[in-house]
């Protein structure tokens, strides 16, 4: 409610309100979004499977039997 109740403004300048940094004026470039577009719709995909891949492979309880059984601290 606080975004909506200051709209347009993001950050509101009280000694010189012409200098307020509003919605329109915190935007990026046509060329920057289209850029995180793209590299978005690539990694994303690549992050969520590796996310996934770490998970199914570590998934699972430790236990002490399985700590002793692949102790290789003595190497």
């Amino acid at each position: 409610t606080a975004g909506v109740s200051m709209f347009p403004f993001i950050m509101p300048s009280s000694s010189m309100p012409a200098a307020s940094l509003t919605v329109w004026d915190s935007v990026s470039s046509h060329l920057s979004l289209a850029i995180m577009f793209w590299a978005a719709l690539i990694f994303m995909p690549l992050i969520v499977l590796y996310t996934s891949w770490a998970y199914r492979v570590m998934r699972g309880k430790v236990t002490i039997a399985h700590i002793k059984a692949n102790d290789h601290s003595a190497y």
